[in-house]
């Protein structure tokens, strides 16, 4: 009876034994701290999120937008946005693995929450991940890319996935104050432009953005009123040709221009048209100046309809914003439609 009684009581410490020691080997594995991924803002007026590195455009996100950082390759950076939509806006979707697409004709705004602030504009055909339903909205996610110099630089230091924490770039980030350094800081109306005005040692300026090597500032500052003319912000520049545009076009970004046109046909953007949405319709046509060769001229949905009506070789005054001087597949000049006359 005694030997019985020591080898029960020999089992259940041996038992006891194995059910405390699992847990022990488990316990660095669960007070480890998580990873955190490395959380940064688009630091542009508006950044284009697209499918591959410099690929097919998706969607375009709003400065100050949050994105989750993945992987930095040259100059573009991949990463995940999130937000919320209507959920009316979304159709059921296996396609590329993605649970929903986005049905909305035109497109249809992304939300930092239920009817929140916008934050982004998604294309109609954009995939998404459904992750959660609530009250009418849904919180999709998505991972693309965007351009590494569209992304301010963290303020604090951060922990990347997969590895140790780390001190935020020297760079300084969209939003912060800085002061001239040695010498004249000479201000230029684009990378490698025109001078604007020169700023002297120890002046504040304020970094607006950071763009291939270059960084954009705003100067504050006091001159006599009766110096100043005044201007519309909406103002069209005159005498600009296509030609000019191809030449200059960093010079020329954002301008208005009121130009009479040959309208050719009406198209959509193939997948190759990274200056494009997939599908956006567009105005082939040719420039005001017949040397000057084509033009695109993108056409928001408002303006369809009337674009639908022009007829080939038809001349049309139109009111455009150049979206870039040079298109990254045929080297001629992207518009915006804004009107037609």
């Amino acid at each position: 009876m005694a030997d019985g009684a020591l080898s029960r009581k020999t089992s259940r410490r041996n038992r006891l034994r194995r059910g405390i020691l699992i847990p022990a080997v488990l316990i660095p594995l669960l007070g480890a701290p998580p990873l955190v991924a490395q959380v940064r803002e688009i630091a542009l007026e508006a950044e284009i999120f697209r499918r591959t590195a410099d690929g097919l455009r998706l969607a375009e996100l709003a400065q100050g937008t949050r994105v989750v950082v993945h992987r930095t390759e040259g100059s573009w950076t991949e990463v995940d946005i999130e937000g919320w939509v209507p959920s009316a806006a979304i159709a059921a979707s296996t396609r590329e693995g993605h649970s929903g697409v986005i049905s909305t004709q035109g497109g249809e705004p992304l939300r930092a929450g239920p009817a929140g602030p916008v934050t982004g504009l998604l294309l109609e055909g954009f995939l998404v991940h459904r992750i959660e339903d609530a009250d009418g909205w849904s919180r999709v996610r998505r991972t693309g890319w965007v351009r590494e110099a569209a992304l301010a630089v963290p303020a604090t230091s951060f922990t990347p996935p997969g590895g140790e924490a780390g001190e935020a770039s020297s760079v300084v980030a969209p939003g912060r104050e800085i002061t001239a350094g040695d010498g004249a800081l000479v201000l230029h109306a684009a990378p490698e432009g025109r001078t604007v005005v020169t700023v002297e040692t120890g002046t504040p300026v304020t970094v607006v953005e950071r763009r291939s090597g270059w960084t954009r500032v705003r100067v504050e500052g006091w001159v006599p009123s009766e110096q100043l003319v005044t201007t519309d912000s909406d103002a069209v520049v005159a005498g600009v040709s296509a030609a000019a545009l191809r030449a200059n076009p960093d010079d020329y970004a954002g301008a208005r221009l009121r130009w009479a046109v040959r309208f050719l046909s009406l198209e959509r953007a193939e997948p190759e048209r990274i200056d494009f949405y997939e599908g956006e319709p567009f105005l082939l046509a040719r420039a005001p100046d017949p040397g000057d060769g084509l033009v695109y001229v993108a056409v928001p949905a408002e303006l369809l309809a009337a674009a639908e009506t022009l007829r080939p070789l038809q001349t049309i005054d139109i009111l455009v914003q150049v979206r870039t001087g040079r298109s990254a597949l045929m080297g001629v000049p992207v518009l915006d439609l804004l009107a037609i006359f």
